[in-house]
């Protein structure tokens, strides 16, 4: 009996060291595909934003943390690579801003201090150029770059002043070109990605209230840049 349990014992031990070959394993192939998952943290880079015609000042981001999937595909040409992956992300950020009114016959109203929620749902496509600064064995290290296009599918602003809410959306900006770059590492099949993004000036001006009868405009004009950090994890067949 005890024979039997030390083979039982030795024969998983044996399959175990046999799949973490496998895994560690990477044959040269011209087409790879993969799979990963991760988080983003979204600071927007605000250079203006007009509340009922009156600017806004003293801003401070701050960045909340989002998640990304996504299917990659892999062209492989000696040390180099293309890898186009089609993906969905979810962001958030916070933006504290102050409004301060101007003087009416040496007289103006106390600063009003507000701050602003954004959450937004996209599909994007990066296609990028990578290149294997180490490849030898198991590991891997990659530098990439290269564009992506994006479509904000569903955005989801509120704003705050004191003790009112609003909750608004906005569609003037669906599309959207942004440049990535970024690090990869791998060991086997197993591979990580730190990727940073940022994107062109956008402004978005034609808001729409929520949850009011019927919708109505609401004056805001916010013009801003994405700064976009993201890591992955993933694997590679």
């Amino acid at each position: 009996m005890m024979r039997k349990g030390i083979f039982i014992g030795l024969f998983c031990l044996l399959c175990g060291v046999l799949s973490a070959q496998s895994f560690l394993r990477m044959e040269e192939k011209k087409f790879n595909f993969g799979a990963k998952v991760g988080f983003n943290a979204t600071l927007p880079v605000v250079n203006s934003l007009r509340v009922l015609d009156f600017e806004a000042n003293q801003f401070h981001t701050t960045y909340q943390v989002g998640y990304l999937a996504s299917l990659f595909f892999r062209f492989n040409i000696q040390r180099f690579y293309i890898q186009p992956s089609p993906s969905w992300h979810y962001g958030r950020s916070h933006l504290d801003f102050v409004i301060n009114f101007p003087e009416i016959e040496g007289e103006a109203d106390p600063p009003l201090k507000g701050n602003l929620q954004m959450r937004t749902q996209s599909l994007e496509l990066p296609v990028l150029l990578g290149y294997h600064l180490v490849k030898q064995g198991p590991y891997g290290l990659s530098l990439m770059v290269g564009p992506k296009v994006k479509y904000n599918y569903k955005l989801d602003y509120k704003m705050a002043f004191d003790d009112r809410q609003i909750r608004f959306a906005n569609d003037d900006t669906p599309f959207g070109v942004n440049i990535v770059t970024g690090m990869g590492v791998s060991i086997g099949r197993l591979f990580f990605d730190f990727v940073y993004e940022f994107g062109l000036n956008q402004t978005e001006a034609n808001f729409k209230q929520l949850n009011a009868s019927p919708e109505s405009s609401f004056e805001i004009q916010l013009n801003k840049r994405t700064n976009v950090m993201s890591m992955s994890i993933g694997m590679l067949f």
